[in-house]
């Protein structure tokens, strides 16, 4: 994950997490969690074979609270949710 975004800039990275690819069926999600003002911004990855990736648009990103966030992250699946 990139360590820093500009606000009105295109987000668009790829990751793997080794025990739950993204081609069976495991969703990765982030979240942002400002350090002060804001909302939590939470973000799900599309499959993109094995890799989870994630994508948001520049008008997307542009309407985020300028800040320092902190992030936690966790896939999902049927149900089943792991850190």
């Amino acid at each position: 994950m990139q360590e820093r975004l500009t606000l009105g800039r295109t987000l668009n990275f790829a990751t793997t997490v080794a025990d739950y690819p993204a081609s069976s069926g495991w969703a990765l999600k982030i979240a942002l969690i400002p350090r002060s003002a804001g909302s939590v911004i939470t973000l799900t990855s599309a499959a993109d074979g094995d890799t989870h990736r994630f994508q948001v648009t520049a008008a997307t990103t542009g309407a985020w609270t300028a800040g320092t966030y902190n992030w936690a992250s966790w896939v999902e699946k049927a149900g089943e949710k792991y850190d």
